[in-house]
């Protein structure tokens, strides 16, 4: 997939700085926060974190005592990211190598936005081939209809493209992809972020 290819490689020239400017950015946001140690709470088994990053969401999961697996397209944050938890992957978000009903939950925190609108829903079927049955989706996005493209970030040219979701859209898809919505908001930016309201959606599969 080229959006994919695309945001490997801008992945990889950005980590090191992404690692530093965002590490910590769960201690300024306390409904993410919530919602991931709710996601810890609920299960005792394997937590895929989807498009990991450095891996400091997944860390946030791990330090509750589950055991995490990072998967990031980037081999750079892939890299970051095996540091934080108990294993990283290198693959895209709509083909994850997992065999099907294996793993407990998945966090997928701003990664969908890397998906051209088409494929939100194959990325959605992924999750539910890999999760166990009762198993939970705790993923967020960028409120918004437009695609948008990205030249500079964090000080580097790249080639990079994200796609703003509706809370409708994010629904409907989820139960196209035969998962339950448990739970559909958003909320308004903190002043440490940009201008967009987030999403999140909880999804359990049947």
């Amino acid at each position: 997939m080229a959006s994919q290819h695309r945001a490997a490689a801008a992945y990889d020239t950005v980590a090191a700085e992404y690692d530093l400017r965002f590490c910590d950015e769960l201690d300024g946001k306390p409904r993410d926060r919530e919602l991931l140690d709710g996601l810890a709470a609920r299960a005792s088994g394997v937590v895929l974190d989807v498009g990991s990053g450095p891996g400091h969401i997944g860390a946030r999961i791990r330090a509750s005592g589950r055991p995490v697996v990072a998967v990031d397209v980037s081999l750079a944050m892939a890299d970051a990211a095996a540091r934080r938890v108990d294993a990283a992957l290198v693959a895209d978000t709509v083909h994850i190598p997992v065999r099907a009903a294996t793993i407990s939950d998945i966090v997928a925190f701003y990664s969908i936005i890397h998906l051209p609108r088409l494929r939100l829903g194959d990325a959605l079927r992924e999750f539910a081939r890999v999760l166990v049955p009762g198993g939970h989706v705790l993923l967020s996005a960028h409120e918004g209809t437009e695609d948008v493209a990205v030249t500079e970030f964090l000080g580097h040219q790249v080639d990079l493209s994200a796609t703003f979701f509706t809370l409708d859209e994010l629904v409907a898809a989820a139960v196209d992809a035969g998962l339950t919505v448990t739970l559909a908001e958003r909320r308004a930016p903190y002043a440490t972020e940009g201008s967009t309201n987030r999403l999140y959606v909880e999804l359990e599969n049947q």
